[in-house]
């Protein structure tokens, strides 16, 4: 963080990093990509947050009107920028993301959770405002006021900053990833969070899914009922 005010320092600073990032790729199976599923706490948060998920996508598909592959996407966009000032491209881009790699299963699990109380929270205001306007429609503007205004609000703020900060420092460290917008929230990355996921703290994702295996039966049975 601190090597970056000469060419030298820079290249320094370069080195430094293709060193720790080659130790982690070592430690982390071949890849950092998918760093995030080592964390214990990534799976179960990842669960719980496609609750919130379906809350968001009902509410978009019935309170807004647009085409439904359109307006999903748009509106995720509106709220990943407004978490994390970056769209969905943009994100893809700083990862090296291929089409078929879905962002979400990027996210680290505070990230991830932050994500959930913002959809959520949108989509109880969508279906609030649908009810005011007499029943009608939302257009994709409105449903953007309520994004700002719910990313200005003092309850986000905590959980939005530190979104941004763990995103931010995770990102330059296990993945050499540069969010430029979140620059300000950079941070050095504790012993504990590279213990979280590189050292006797983290988990194979293998043994992630073997201790949530009846979770997602549960999940995979109530998905077929419906």
């Amino acid at each position: 963080m601190l090597l970056t005010e000469s060419e030298r320092a820079k290249q320094l600073r370069t080195r430094i990093l293709d060193i720790v990032i080659a130790t982690i790729n070592g430690r982390a199976g071949g890849g950092t990509k998918y760093i995030n599923w080592r964390d214990r706490d990534n799976l179960p948060t990842a669960i719980k947050s496609e609750n919130y998920r379906k809350n968001f996508t009902q509410a978009v598909g019935k309170y807004v009107d647009g085409i439904p592959t359109y307006k999903y996407e748009q509106i995720t966009g509106l709220i990943y920028k407004a978490v994390f000032r970056e769209n969905v491209k943009e994100y893809r881009v700083v990862l090296r993301l291929q089409n078929e790699e879905n962002v979400r299963h990027t996210l680290y699990a505070e990230v991830l959770l932050c994500i959930s109380s913002f959809e959520n929270g949108v989509a109880h205001q969508i279906e609030k405002r649908y009810s005011e306007n007499g029943n009608k429609q939302l257009t994709i503007d409105e449903v953007k006021e309520i994004i700002d205004e719910l990313a200005a609000a003092p309850m986000m703020e905590p959980f939005i900053n530190d979104a941004r900060s763990k995103m931010a420092s995770r990102d330059v460290a296990f993945r050499d990833a540069w969010h430029g917008n979140l620059a300000e929230y950079l941070r050095a990355v504790t012993p504990d969070e590279f213990d979280k996921f590189i050292g006797d703290a983290s988990i194979d994702f293998d043994n992630i899914l073997e201790a949530n295996r009846e979770v997602l039966k549960r999940l995979k049975q109530a998905d077929d009922d419906v």
